[in-house]
């Protein structure tokens, strides 16, 4: 909401681009000191990092993936799968973008062949809403797609826990144990 409020304030448009909107958000806010005293992050001791290899395959000495943001406490320095994820996809209504949502996004979490881990049996799905557009249809479409490709992992399908004018909040649950907190937050006014 700082965000877009600022962007908004400042005149800022950002590209409608998922790893800038996400750096932007990044930089400017979340891991910055000063934003984060403001909105009470400074005395607790997390941190998030952008673009961090994920599951290293020995065999072909790769990763599986990259996630979009890791977020880590005191304790992954005494145990390094001590983390959370933040996977991040663009909506803006469409369905391609709603099947990226859940393939590209969901899919990395949950399946026969996860790219990434889940330590802690949470973890978040961050849909940045960059078009003027209904959410609620928005989740309706992706939560058919969803139920689509992970019929079979599913415990609980997305269901809707909060919704406000500037986000909704859903969570779902798989067979893996995995629990996905999703936020869609409406960003469009900040998008060019």
């Amino acid at each position: 909401k700082l965000m877009v409020d600022d962007c908004s304030a400042k005149k800022i448009l950002l590209q409608n681009h998922e790893e800038k909107i996400r750096t932007h958000l990044l930089e400017n806010y979340l891991e910055n000191d000063e934003i984060r005293c403001k909105i009470g992050l400074s005395n607790i001791h997390i941190r998030f990092l952008a673009e961090v290899p994920e599951n290293y395959v020995s065999e072909t000495n790769t990763y599986a993936g990259r996630t979009d943001i890791r977020v880590v406490s005191s304790n992954w320095f005494s145990n390094s799968k001590d983390y959370y994820i933040v996977e991040c996809k663009r909506l803006d209504g469409t369905s391609s973008l709603n099947k990226k949502y859940v393939v590209d996004g969901i899919c990395r979490f949950v399946g026969d062949t996860p790219k990434y881990s889940s330590y802690n049996k949470k973890n978040i799905m961050l849909g940045f809403i960059v078009a003027d557009v209904d959410s609620m249809i928005i989740i309706s479409e992706i939560t058919k797609k969803h139920t689509k490709e992970l019929k079979e992992h599913i415990t609980s399908d997305l269901s809707l826990i909060e919704n406000n004018t500037t986000h909704q909040l859903c969570k779902s649950t798989y067979t893996n144990n995995l629990s996905l907190t999703h936020i869609f937050y409406n960003i469009s006014s900040a998008v060019s």
